[in-house]
């Protein structure tokens, strides 16, 4: 993100000070899940999310420039609960396989529970250039995130030799775009969803992505043997 989109975001305004206001800026945030979800970022419109806020277009714009702006503060309030969830279980204590698991899931728990605004979030990165640079930092910190729990299981052995980073993004890429296709367009065609198999299938390809070890590859068929 660079210094001039920085500036460039929307300022907090005075009315969010009052509990009346902060009030009336969660009903334009919920309201916006349900139209996010509903339409679609594309075509969703500012007078629909008022409309579903209960509050006037005139209002809308005393808490936010354009819808660009609101889901930007949609974003950050998932990347804020995404980001508890997934360091919770390594606070608690737990063996890091458990814990890895348990990170998943809280994404996953954090995606079902916030599907309109995600469905928003993956739209709106591809046409609104300066969401996409907002999204990608927030993307960065969980992504240095990941690499630096990949670094530690590397310190003691497991995955040698793969980029910390780029695997990183891949296992995140992975993530976001499987719960999409499972929480915000409801499967993949003509596949029975059952969200504990899908679960499991998703943290068990994090897990095995991650925890192994060159042992566990002897007799197994590389890239580098295509």
């Amino acid at each position: 993100m660079t210094p001039a989109s920085v500036s460039a975001a929307p300022a907090v305004r005075p009315p969010r000070a009052t509990r009346k206001g902060q009030r009336t800026d969660e009903a334009f945030r919920e309201a916006a899940r349900l139209v996010f979800a509903r339409d679609g970022y594309l075509n969703a419109k500012i007078s629909d999310i008022a409309a579903a806020a209960g509050r006037s277009v005139a209002s809308f714009y005393n808490y936010y420039d354009t819808k660009a702006d609101l889901l930007i503060a949609l974003a950050e309030e998932f990347h804020a609960d995404a980001t508890q969830l997934a360091t919770l279980p390594y606070r608690a204590g737990l063996a890091r396989e458990e814990a890895l698991r348990e990170a998943v899931a809280g994404f996953w728990r954090t995606y079902a529970k916030r599907r309109g605004e995600m469905i928003g979030i993956f739209q709106a990165a591809m046409i609104e250039g300066r969401f996409r640079d907002r999204w990608l930092e927030l993307r960065g910190e969980a992504i240095a995130r990941i690499a630096t729990e990949i670094r530690t299981a590397q310190s003691d052995g497991y995955c040698p030799g793969v980029d910390p980073v780029l695997t990183a993004s891949a296992l995140s890429a992975m993530l976001e775009h499987f719960c999409y296709i499972w929480l915000g367009q409801g499967g993949e065609k003509d596949i029975p969803f059952d969200p504990g198999l899908a679960l499991d299938a998703l943290a068990t390809i994090w897990v095995k992505a991650v925890y192994w070890r060159d042992e566990d590859r002897e007799g197994s068929v590389t890239s580098a043997d295509l």
